[in-house]
């Protein structure tokens, strides 16, 4: 009897897995393909001269809508259920890609354009897909995590395979963008704003599926929000001394709202700053992994593209497949390979140590790049320049194939599976049971932060490098700039972040949670499978 109802457990929680892992996918071929096609569409003809800025465009959206994710996971922890928050935040989302599509449809139908229609249909869409992105992202993988009964066996195990292949699929649903979308964008924008919105729909059917009995009943809801106020009012209120117990400042504080609050509450909101301390480093990190969709499509426009039959060349939009094939290759090998491997080892890498590896990898991928750009600017300098045509504009181009960035774009695929993968594991899986949602949004906020930050630091690059010479070293256009030191000015930055990170990690204490309860608290080493 017992064996059977593993078995339908395994079941049920085999198909929820494959439900939310496809909804997901195919979220992920919708937000993908809009910002592939963010470029050409705020350069076309609709969009005023004053608009045409891409980078801007792409960095502002993308911090949005991972800004707002933080926003999501509050909502479902402590207003709405968790599945109500994903269905509606994927109908926000829906609606968000139909003004798009009536922006392109505009943009396409009308001889004389009045600017203002279109520019405020887009603009107007993108908001409502950054909504929906905040509230479905920062809730769908967490909700197939909650899926997993936490008394089953090897939970731990389990959840780092779900993970790990939850993050494989939303590479899927990028490499359908990037492959199939962003091009039929290019020949046709209609058709590719009907797939987005076709994606996104199917998205949300998908997810529908799973609730014909199959998802566990969503949890009541916490006032988190309520708990941290009420706890640092206690604590401020409190006049009693406190011990200098294990642990800096503001736990020694914190632990004055003992007398006043439950122990667990106070517990909770130390652990919520531990892990802000942790997120913070993803910041920079963030940033870098931002210049893989930009500046790093932007050299690979600027080298020798391949040619294609009845084509002038490749976008080198394709180019970021090298990073997609990366994961999608990295993730089962890492999976079924080196990591049992190392575990056999008894070399199994904690959590945080293996995102302080991956954002080594990212120090390697911004090096990669400086010497490319440094040989590529070398060429075009020479006067060894092609012209290419992309995406209707001409491209000075270096006469110097672009394969020469597989290794900035592998070592950048190597470093996504190491800590972001990784990261989404152990925000699970330290996350306090009432305030999981706010949590996994706070990672993914530290992502939409690090894509304003990119803009900070390009600028700050650039007025340093004006102070320096009277020229701006990182330029829109990149042959009339230096992004070789400007990519080593990112690592040099990547580095010193790695070190505090890494520092960070000797010193945390790992824990274990089970039914809103600290199991736990094991120290430096990540805990080992309590489950029964």
């Amino acid at each position: 009897m017992a064996g059977q109802q593993n078995d339908a457990r395994f079941s049920r929680v085999f198909k929820t897995s494959i439900i939310i892992g496809l909804s997901e996918l195919c979220e992920r071929v919708a937000y993908y393909g809009i910002v592939s096609n963010m470029a050409l569409f705020t350069t076309s003809r609709c969009f005023p001269d004053l608009y045409h800025q891409p980078s801007t465009f792409t960095y502002i959206f993308t911090g949005f809508a991972y800004v707002l994710t933080i926003v999501g996971g509050w909502l479902a922890d402590a207003v709405i259920s968790r599945f109500w928050t994903i269905l509606g935040s994927l109908a926000v989302y829906f609606v968000g890609t139909v003004l798009l599509f009536v922006s392109s449809f505009y943009c396409e139908s009308a001889s004389d354009v009045d600017s203002r229609v279109p520019v405020s249909l887009y603009v107007t869409g993108l908001c409502l897909v950054a909504v929906g992105t905040g509230g479905s992202k920062s809730n769908l993988g967490l909700y197939g995590a909650k899926q997993f009964p936490e008394h089953s066996q090897n939970l731990d195990q389990k959840l780092k395979a779900f993970f790990h292949w939850y993050y494989w699929c939303i590479n899927v649903g990028g490499a359908i963008a990037v492959l199939g979308v962003a091009y039929l964008q290019e020949i046709h924008p209609l058709g590719g704003y009907v797939v987005i919105c076709a994606a996104v729909l199917l998205a949300g059917l998908v997810f529908i599926v799973g609730k014909c009995g199959l998802y566990e009943p969503d949890e009541g809801q916490e006032q988190v929000l309520s708990i941290v106020r009420g706890i640092v009012s206690a604590s401020r209120r409190a006049s009693r001394p406190v011990h200098r117990a294990p642990g800096g400042c503001l736990e020694r504080w914190l632990d004055r709202a003992n007398e006043s609050r439950a122990r667990e509450e106070v517990d909770d909101v130390k652990q919520l700053f531990s892990l802000l301390w942790i997120f913070l480093c993803f910041i920079l990190y963030f940033t870098l992994y931002s210049q893989m969709r930009t500046t790093f499509l932007f050299q690979s426009q600027r080298l020798r593209l391949p040619r294609l039959s009845g084509t002038e060349g490749m976008d080198g939009v394709f180019l970021s497949v090298f990073n997609v094939a990366t994961i999608l290759l990295m993730i089962p090998i890492m999976h079924w390979l080196v990591y049992p491997w190392m575990a056999r080892m008894g070399r199994d890498l904690p959590s945080l140590e293996r995102m302080g590896i991956g954002m080594l990898l990212s120090v390697g991928s911004m090096v990669a790049a400086a010497l490319v750009e440094f040989y590529r600017r070398e060429q075009v300098l020479k006067g060894n320049v092609i012209i290419q045509h992309i995406s209707n504009q001409k491209i000075s181009a270096a006469d110097m194939t672009v394969f020469v960035q597989v290794p900035q774009f592998l070592l950048s695929g190597m470093s996504e599976v190491m800590t972001m993968v990784t990261g989404q594991y152990f925000a699970y899986t330290q996350a306090p049971m009432r305030a999981k949602g706010t949590v996994m949004g706070l990672l993914l906020l530290m992502w939409g932060l690090g894509s304003y930050f990119s803009l900070g630091l390009s600028a700050l690059f650039n007025a340093i490098s004006y102070k320096m010479t009277g020229e701006e070293w990182f330029p829109v256009e990149l042959n009339h700039g230096r992004a070789d030191v400007f990519f080593l000015f990112l690592a040099f930055f990547m580095l010193l972040n790695t070190v505090f990170f890494l520092f960070l990690a000797t010193r945390y204490k790992y824990k274990t949670y089970r039914s809103h309860r600290l199991l736990d608290d094991v120290g430096t080493t990540e805990p080992e499978d309590v489950s029964t």
